[in-house]
């Protein structure tokens, strides 16, 4: 018999492919060969299975975030970090997933918008004020402002009414506004370590 765990996280497979809306309980029972009468076993509703493999996929953020921060030798080799996750993972997602879950599952959105602001917004305006410190990104920026205006680029490449994935590359798209986010920071100095780590990027991949 599937645990309510694995219940979960097959839910989160589904979401994170087809979008929230688009899978019911029938397809989660299907897919993993039992009854929807068994799913109802330990969830009252569908909106509890969104809540619950919403904070999955944020409690896995975040731990992402901590390793990148960890692992990263300055913040120019945490940016690029960042950008090899999203060259590996961005293309998994389905870009209606996050507008679902803000439009039809009121709880998750909640448990979201509670994560935006004490995860995401304040790690970003960390890591600004990291760079800052090195002397890699300049002294005149407010990190607070541009944490949240990071925040909300990545909604705004999220959204298929600005990025229509049938006329745009997602990743291309998530690159492009990541690096123009990038320079905008970037002193001098952060430019070239910065192009430095791009370089040793691109060779990796070519040689790949």
């Amino acid at each position: 018999m599937e645990s309510k765990e694995q219940i979960v996280s097959v839910a989160e497979q589904l979401f994170l492919k087809y979008g929230v809306r688009s899978v019911t309980m029938d397809d989660i029972a299907k897919q993993l060969g039992i009854s929807k009468k068994t799913i109802y076993q330990y969830f009252a509703d569908k909106d509890e299975v969104v809540g619950l493999a919403t904070l999955r996929i944020l409690e896995r953020e975040k731990q992402l975030i901590e390793e990148v921060q960890q692992q990263s030798k300055n913040a120019i080799h945490e940016l690029h970090l960042t950008t090899k996750y999203i060259r590996q993972h961005i293309t998994d997602i389905n870009p209606s997933a996050l507008f679902d879950i803000q439009k039809y599952h009121h709880d998750a959105w909640k448990i979201y918008l509670e994560f935006k602001d004490s995860v995401f917004i304040q790690t970003t305006e960390s890591s600004i004020r990291r760079g800052m410190e090195e002397g890699y990104f300049r002294g005149d920026i407010n990190p607070k402002i541009l944490a949240k205006l990071r925040i909300e680029q990545i909604h705004v490449a999220f959204n298929e009414q600005v990025f229509p994935k049938n006329e745009f590359d997602w990743t291309e798209v998530h690159l492009q506004i990541f690096y123009n986010f990038c320079y905008g920071l970037l002193t001098p100095k952060g430019v070239e370590l910065f192009e430095n780590y791009a370089k040793n990027l691109t060779t990796h991949v070519s040689q790949s």
